[in-house]
């Protein structure tokens, strides 16, 4: 008989066997699917940071800085470009201005050939903003649509994008992005547009170091679900070691069965992955969703990941059965585990003395060479080290508490978890990884900034209130009052007054302008002075003053306070021709863009994060407790037959899950904490640092112990149903 044969005799000849092998194949199916989509999930970060990245002209092919566009007229094989934000309704539109020549060859991404002066491109998402609301509020801005950006150029469906075609002599060199665009300051000739898959080599750090969080949890889901009904086939494969299979024979009937078990599950596991991505990209992440491609893994992917589970599964299936000394008599009684080595925490220890060394190293000031990668494989060492560190610690602490128990509940839990560490640990395995993982998640989204325009009052400057600062130089100053008096006709336009550079700080204001902009005027001031602060949102610090001999500063545009009034302002100072230094924007949307890091728009991975891996720890939770109850189903309902009542059989459970996972918690939160800090302190020399979380951790620690108290609960009717009087006694 072949051995497929043979296995499926053995393995599958029952109602219970065949719902065992249906949970195999199920948990393996989930491990498959969450981390092909996990794949896909890092791949697509690349690859939509690489099509978004490409308005960063500085990171363009040959980027040369052009101080005087009108001079540097774009050629056959360069253009002129410049980048800035523009806004409409609290959402920020991404601006790039081309000049290009009747024969240029470079292209644009989404676009090709760079669009004739006065037309634009737009993105999908853009253009319907364009056309729902009228011309004057948002698509007069850029001129006539001449078509729509593919999807070579955007980041997401969501993507705001506008490319404008324009002459080199009406790109302004003084004129840039604010916060985070700061580098986009002025106009570039480049000879070709190019992203990058991280904006350096720091994010692909934290990349990789997020990918390993989320894998660990996955992997040991898969390692739990591959050992469910362990017991009940080593009674199987002892009976065969009684008719006379060889310990090798027996080995190659569990290798086929774990084997033919888990190609089912993998398989099941990529067409859910497949299945699933649509869903998977609707999930807001940075700069918005996803294009169902970006989470397509391709073909040879799908087929190693595959054949990677079924391979390692079956291996280890095999190595655990040829190993695992089962005689004729194999089960006739329970084996306890050899006492795990102290030599296990050897990973733990490594781990954390190399990335605080890294870590004390670059802080000072002496970072050493490779960083990135010694942070990585500390990080890879913690994670593996608390897994095989855990049994270790585990019996250290049971074999000091089964000194001073006394309950029955008690001392049962404390010499099983003596005897079988390993095993008591492994059930708890996947919520120490999701502790841990939680707690790096937690502390490292701390190093975000956390600001927002300060608050309205009726004393501060309006969150309607429209902001141009200019460019303008001293003998234009009649042309931006000029220019000023058009945008003050403009419907739902109240005020607009042009402001000067003061000489020491602050913005200088006629006072009948600065009068009906609400400012206090001192009494028989001509003009004024008004500190910086106050075009943030704070209070109005305002002091007489000689009349301005400098250049025009700001142009301020007191609206209504109705969005359209806002966005008609807006638009009538683009068109205005009025020189800018940074894009009109209310004080809201210029806090909102100096936050605008790579840190703070991938932020929100953080908290996907969490949840992936509490998910993953409460379903490894209740598989390997309800697994390690029907392993020992037979002990367990001989103390019920001996009068052991079930209040009992329960608090045993709870014990044997309490112990492992109270041992090693505090380590856990403390090594998570430590490994963020590591993390971001090592990668940016100590300019950034972790601080306190809030209370979105606490409330993840305390969903993960609610769903791990539920896994367990789960088990309950299970343990119960299987320790019966009856039961028993048919056995």
């Amino acid at each position: 008989m072949s051995v497929f044969s043979l296995a499926r005799l053995v393995t599958a000849g029952d109602r219970g066997a065949r719902i065992r092998l249906a949970g195999m194949a199920a948990g393996v199916a989930v491990g498959v699917a969450l981390l092909l989509l996990l794949w896909g999930a890092y791949d697509a970060l690349a690859s939509r940071a690489e099509r978004s990245t490409w308005t960063t002209l500085s990171a363009g092919v040959s980027p040369q800085q052009v101080s005087d566009p009108a001079a540097a007229a774009p050629s056959d094989d360069t253009v002129l470009a410049s980048s800035t934000p523009d806004y409409f309704m609290g959402r920020t539109i991404t601006r790039i201005d081309v000049a290009a020549s009747p024969g240029s060859t470079v292209a644009v991404p989404g676009v090709g050939r760079a669009p004739l002066a006065g037309t634009y491109y737009a993105s999908p998402a853009l253009a319907a903003l364009i056309d729902a609301h009228p011309a004057d509020e948002l698509g007069a801005r850029y001129g006539t649509r001449a078509g729509v950006i593919g999807h070579a150029g955007l980041a997401s469906p969501d993507s705001l994008v506008v490319v404008t075609g324009t002459a080199a002599g009406d790109l302004n060199p003084s004129r840039g992005g604010s916060g985070a665009d700061e580098s986009q300051f002025g106009v570039w000739s480049v000879a070709g547009f190019g992203g990058a898959a991280y904006p350096n080599v720091a994010y692909r750090t934290v990349a990789i170091i997020g990918a390993i969080a989320i894998l660990l949890p996955v992997l040991i889901l898969v390692g739990v679900v591959t050992r469910l009904g362990a017991a009940e086939r080593a009674e199987r494969f002892a009976t065969l070691r009684l008719i006379g299979a060889t310990p090798r024979r027996v080995a190659d009937i569990a290798a086929a069965e774990t084997g033919v078990t888990s190609l089912a599950g993998a398989f099941a596991g990529a067409l859910s992955a497949w299945l699933l991505s649509p869903i998977a990209a609707r999930i807001e992440v940075g700069d918005g969703r996803f294009f169902r491609t970006d989470l397509t893994v391709a073909p040879f992917t799908v087929i190693a990941v595959v054949a990677g589970v079924v391979a390692v599964s079956t291996a280890v299936a095999w190595w655990r059965t040829a190993h695992a000394g089962i005689g004729p008599l194999g089960v006739s009684r329970e084996q306890s585990e050899r006492r795990p080595a102290a030599f296990a925490v050897v990973p733990l220890i490594a781990g954390t003395t190399l990335m605080l060394g890294v870590t004390l190293t670059s802080v000072l000031g002496s970072p050493l060479y490779g960083v990135e990668m010694l942070l990585v494989l500390g990080f890879l060492l913690i994670s593996l080290g608390l897994v095989t560190s855990g049994p270790v610690l585990t019996y250290w602490v049971a074999h000091l508490a089964a000194r001073g128990v006394r309950g029955t509940a008690g001392v049962i839990a404390m010499n099983r978890i003596r005897q079988h560490p390993r095993a008591t640990f492994r059930a708890v395995s996947g919520l120490v990884a999701a502790v841990f993982m939680v707690s790096v998640f937690a502390a490292a989204v701390t190093t975000v900034t956390a600001q927002s325009a300060q608050a309205d009052g009726s004393d501060r400057l309006a969150k309607s209130t429209v902001l141009a600062y200019l460019a303008t130089r001293p003998t234009e100053a009649d042309a931006a009052i000029t220019q000023a008096s058009r945008v003050a006709h403009t419907p739902g336009v109240t005020v607009a007054a042009i402001g000067h550079h003061h000489p020491e700080e602050g913005v200088v204001f006629a006072a009948s302008d600065a009068a009906r902009l609400g400012l206090p005027v001192p009494a028989g001031a001509d003009h004024v002075q008004v500190a910086s602060d106050y075009f943030e949102g704070g209070p109005p610090v305002v002091s007489a003053t000689a009349a301005p001999d400098t250049a025009p500063a700001i142009l301020l545009i007191a609206t209504d306070g109705t969005a359209s009034s806002t966005e008609r302002a807006r638009t009538a100072v683009l068109r205005s021709g009025v020189r800018l230094a940074l894009p009109p924007a209310t004080r809201t949307e210029l806090a909102a863009s100096a936050l605008q890091t790579t840190a703070n728009r991938y932020a929100g991975l953080t908290g996907l994060g969490m949840l992936v891996a509490t998910i993953i720890s409460a379903v490894s939770l209740a598989v390997s407790t309800t697994a390690a109850i029907l392993d020992r189903k037979r002990v367990l309902g001989l103390l019920r037959l001996t009068g052991m009542p079930v209040s009992t059989l329960r608090r045993v459970i709870l014990a044997e899950t309490a112990l492992p996972l109270a041992t090693v918690f505090a380590l856990c939160i403390g090594l998570g904490f430590l490994a963020a800090w590591c993390v971001v302190a090592g990668l940016t020399e100590g300019r950034r640092t972790v601080s306190w979380p809030d209370r979105s951790y606490f409330l993840a620690l305390a969903a993960s112990l609610l769903l791990a108290a539920a896994a367990v609960a789960g088990t309950f009717r299970t343990a119960h149903k299987n320790t019966e009087i009856s039961v028993t006694r048919y056995e």
